[in-house]
């Protein structure tokens, strides 16, 4: 079970990472309360959230899996 939720995290954070990467390469602004968010912010962004996505797949990588303790034999 714990594999599972770290590769849901993983791909969830890439594919953050993946659409900050397109907000950051897109000329679109983004206003928040009537000011322009700067495009670092999704820069950042995107670099923290690839980083967590790399993490959580080396984590789940290094994990062993468990039988499945509702699995009769």
């Amino acid at each position: 079970m714990q594999k599972t939720a770290l590769i849901t995290s993983g791909i969830v954070f890439g594919l953050l990472a993946v659409s900050h990467a397109i907000r950051w390469l897109s000329p679109v602004e983004i206003l928040v309360d009537g000011n322009v968010l700067p495009f670092i912010t999704s820069l950042s962004s995107g670099v923290i959230l690839a980083l967590l996505s790399i993490w959580m797949f080396i984590v789940a990588k290094k994990t062993k899996s468990t039988p499945n303790e509702n699995k009769e034999d």
